[in-house]
């Protein structure tokens, strides 16, 4: 489930897998043990208190008015299932090396402790380059004259990722950012140079889908108007976007300014609340640190 908001509490064939909190992640349950031959039954309830809770809900309001817009619960990101092996890749985290000409990579698995992992690097079809190591370890593999990624030239390298009998594909784009010096000024640098950041401040609400676009070619035509208008930026405002919306800001060439979504803060939060809002943010950083 890439995201269901708020609680939601899954169950297979009467048995209960998992419940999960947080409007704006992923989460997944392995249903092996679970499944019968025929017919199964899934079953996905939800308890979302919107603004009557402490959760992050950014714009979402029970009642809405002036800057706050009407509210989502449920289902409102991708669901899908795939068969793995028992050991497999759960997630690859990503982080390109600029200077250092290679892309270090920890490959996430599970059931798969301690296991061999091979990475290739792909210019198109032709590889670049390839390193081995362990599962959970960061692996470098070396990029030699990389091709940088940037707004003007979104250049992105394939990847292959093995583990055992696991193999699955992705990208990633070489590309650096810092906070340096220019003149008498902190500035934001992209591959070493002052690049001016202009966008929007995009909240992602749809007219007949609130927090989901109708398709994914909705997805892009948003960030490919962003483009068409001589932006470079998109500050995505309280909202947590799917994975695809990244895929294209990335394949389109457009930098991406992340948001948190804000809790309603009339009062102030909870333990508990603050506790939910940092579980929340550290999940949303992990599933996009490799976001190029």
């Amino acid at each position: 489930f890439e995201a269901v908001d708020w609680e939601a509490t899954v169950y297979l064939n009467g048995k209960q897998l998992g419940a999960h909190k947080g409007g704006y992640d992923g989460f997944s349950f392995d249903i092996t043990a679970q499944l019968q031959d025929g017919a199964n039954e899934l079953i996905v309830g939800v308890y979302d208190p919107t603004d009557d809770g402490g959760q992050p809900v950014g714009k979402q309001r029970l009642e809405p008015e002036g800057i706050f817009y009407t509210a989502s619960s449920g289902i409102w990101q991708t669901v899908w299932l795939e068969p793995t092996p028992a050991a497999h890749i759960a997630r690859l985290d990503i982080t390109p090396d600029l200077p250092g000409q290679a892309l270090r990579l920890v490959v996430q698995g599970a059931g798969a402790d301690g296991q061999s992992v091979e990475a290739v690097a792909l210019d198109g079809d032709t590889e670049v380059g390839r390193a081995s190591g362990k599962v959970g370890e960061e692996i470098r593999i070396p990029v030699p004259n990389p091709k940088t990624w940037s707004p003007d030239s979104p250049f992105l390298y394939n990847m292959r990722v093995t583990l055992g009998d696991d193999s699955v594909t992705s990208y990633f784009g070489m590309r650096s950012i810092e906070v340096a010096k220019v003149g008498q000024y902190l500035r934001l640098l992209l591959n070493g140079s002052f690049l001016f950041q202009l966008g929007t401040l995009d909240q992602g609400f749809w007219p007949d889908g609130l927090h989901t676009a109708p398709t994914d070619e909705a997805l892009r035509s948003d960030i490919q108007q962003h483009k068409d208008l001589g932006f470079n930026l998109i500050r995505k405002h309280i909202k947590v976007e799917p994975q695809r919306w990244y895929y294209w800001a990335d394949k389109l060439g457009l930098l991406v300014w992340q948001d948190m979504p804000a809790m309603k803060t009339e009062a102030a939060p909870t333990d508990a609340a603050r506790q939910q809002f940092e579980l929340e943010l550290r999940e949303m950083i992990d599933e996009h640190r490799s976001v190029t």
